[in-house]
């Protein structure tokens, strides 16, 4: 049996071509397909803020319109647990490579759905209903995709650079908001105001099944990791035990879900804040900052992000990973005010030095806990562990709390403080998680 499975380690090692695909070509790949599923996932919180509203909640008031239709944004966030479950059971047992192209399957699936989705003025009330399917869809598929990403990732990596590969996942993210923000504003430059809420906001989620073909290209050149190969081998010798159960998991490895999902939330309240929430926010109360000025500033700051990142990766194991990612949360902690205070001032630099501080943040946390979080399981639970951290910290921290935190914006007559608690709160949930994961056992 281990022969059987040193020689499927082998072939699965090669391309189509023959040739042996290096860890750095396999992180690149992860690092494609996840900006492929961000920007179908990003996009929609996009439209939320700017069209979904009179398109598919026309009863309400614009404000109300666009909450309801960020509330359909926020249940995407509840999916994803029972994605991280659903796809980790399938990473563990079938392998991660396969859980990745399953997801990217349904996401891009969902994506291209929504952009042929009639409103509520041809299809009433099936239009909202088909709308949330849509996005349910999509909230399950994501939620399979980080953790087995970056699994696929650190899991080839050598020692040394772990985090600089797992980083690579969080540059897909990065990247892929980038591109979204960029789609939206060309579309928004080329057609008028109300072309783009007529038939142009449908462009980028049909633009989307070009990337998914190439996603899907990319996503089976994916090779398994050797850890998992070696797992499989340990089960079919008898050496081990078949993989604990999802059950199993919450049992054995409570306190690394718990630290590790406290660990993702400043940077999920930094990213559904301060870059794409900004969108909804501005537009109802700064209106001296268009959706314009927040797509370019949006542009910028993932620029930036990306050298940040790459810069927190390659010396995370020297500075300290656990360091860094407490030092992410107490900087969010003490930008919290001073960034919504800049935005509320109304001028594009302020606001875009808001954004720009708050990446020191996202950066420090990208370099670091990627690698980190892999570490809190053993592997045959690892990938659905780190599912359910990356779920559960941005249902929390990237769902829930902002989307309640605008909710209140409006009842306290467009107060940026509540937004400003939720980064703070969520700074202080990062600071909490990595201290609790301190006293986790780490599995290389």
């Amino acid at each position: 049996m281990p022969e059987t499975a040193a020689r499927s380690s082998r072939e699965n090692r090669s391309a189509p071509s023959g040739r042996p695909l290096s860890a750095a070509r396999i992180a690149g790949s992860s690092l494609l397909g996840t900006l492929i599923e961000i920007f179908d996932f990003i996009i929609y919180s996009f439209m939320a803020a700017l069209v979904f509203g009179p398109l598919f909640f026309p009863g309400a008031s614009p404000w109300m319109g666009t909450l309801a239709a960020l509330a359909t944004h926020a249940v995407a966030f509840g999916m994803r647990p029972l994605g991280a479950v659903l796809f980790g059971k399938l990473g563990d047992s079938r392998g991660r490579r396969t859980a990745l192209l399953t997801s990217m399957l349904m996401m891009g699936g969902a994506t291209v759905a929504i952009g042929l989705l009639p409103p509520f003025a041809v299809a009433g009330f099936w239009a909202p209903v088909l709308l949330v399917v849509c996005r349910l869809l999509q909230g399950l598929a994501v939620g399979g995709e980080w953790g087995g990403a970056v699994l696929v990732a650190v899991e080839h990596a050598e020692p040394k650079r772990k985090s600089l590969y797992g980083a690579f996942v969080q540059l897909g993210t990065v990247l892929g908001i980038g591109l979204a923000s960029a789609v939206i504003l060309v579309v928004n430059l080329w057609v008028s105001e109300q072309a783009f809420l007529s038939w142009a906001w449908r462009l980028p989620f049909l633009a989307s099944a070009l990337l998914i073909v190439l996603g899907l290209v990319l996503r089976r050149r994916l090779e398994e990791t050797p850890a998992f190969l070696a797992e499989v081998a340990k089960r079919e010798s008898g050496e081990k035990q078949a993989r604990p159960t999802v059950r199993a998991v919450f049992r054995d490895h409570g306190l690394a879900l718990l630290a590790g999902s406290l660990m993702w939330s400043a940077p999920c309240s930094y990213l559904y804040v301060l870059m794409t929430g900004l969108v909804a926010y501005t537009k109802q109360y700064v209106p001296e900052l268009t959706a314009v000025n927040v797509q370019f500033g949006l542009l910028i700051t993932s620029v930036l992000l990306v050298g940040l990142t790459l810069v927190s990766a390659m010396n995370a194991d020297r500075w300290g990973r656990e360091r860094l990612t407490i030092g992410s949360g107490v900087l969010l902690v003490l930008w919290a005010f001073p960034a919504l205070w800049l935005v509320d001032s109304g001028g594009f630099g302020a606001m875009l030095l808001a954004m720009l501080v708050g990446t020191v943040c996202y950066a420090a946390f990208n370099g670091a806990v990627p690698s980190l979080l892999s570490e809190l399981f053993p592997v045959d639970a690892r990938y659905t562990g780190a599912g359910l951290c990356i779920a559960f910290g941005t249902a929390i921290a990237g769902g829930l709390l902002p989307i309640g935190a605008l909710a209140l914006v409006g009842t306290f007559g467009g107060s940026s403080v509540p937004l400003s608690l939720t980064l703070v709160l969520c700074g202080v949930m990062t600071v909490i998680g990595v201290t609790l994961s301190t006293r986790i056992e780490r599995h290389t």
